[in-house]
């Protein structure tokens, strides 16, 4: 009886730790996977992971400060195993305009860089 229990609460506990991968409905960057970040343009950020998975991060609108080469981003409520949600409030520190806000739109999957493939080397 303990043993149907105990597999009964692992499937629960397994089922709501999913759930919000599974309704997100994009793809799933976990911020404790996270290695770096460069920005493509004041709207759009290119982060790797530590697999070297490539993700595209869209804005709703422009972060200004962010191409700055010295800028360097806040998350206010993105945890370690969630992935990064829509809505979260990104604040960008750089010298050139201080503290400005922005928030994140979309996350789209892309391929994992292979440095070398593709070039006549």
């Amino acid at each position: 009886m303990k043993a149907r229990f105990a597999a009964l609460v692992g499937v629960l506990i397994g089922v709501a730790a999913a759930t919000p991968v599974l309704a997100q409905g994009q793809a799933c960057l976990q911020r404790n996977r996270m290695q770096s970040w460069h920005p493509i343009n004041e709207t759009t950020l290119d982060f790797t992971d530590l697999n070297r998975h490539h993700y595209t991060v869209t804005m709703n609108s422009a972060c200004r400060g962010v191409t700055d080469p010295r800028a360097h981003l806040i998350f206010h409520i993105w945890l370690n195993l969630q992935c990064l949600p829509r809505g979260e409030i990104v604040t960008v520190v750089s010298p050139l305009f201080g503290h400005t806000q922005c928030s994140v739109s979309g996350v789209q999957a892309n391929l994992p860089f292979n440095p070398g493939y593709g070039t006549s080397d």
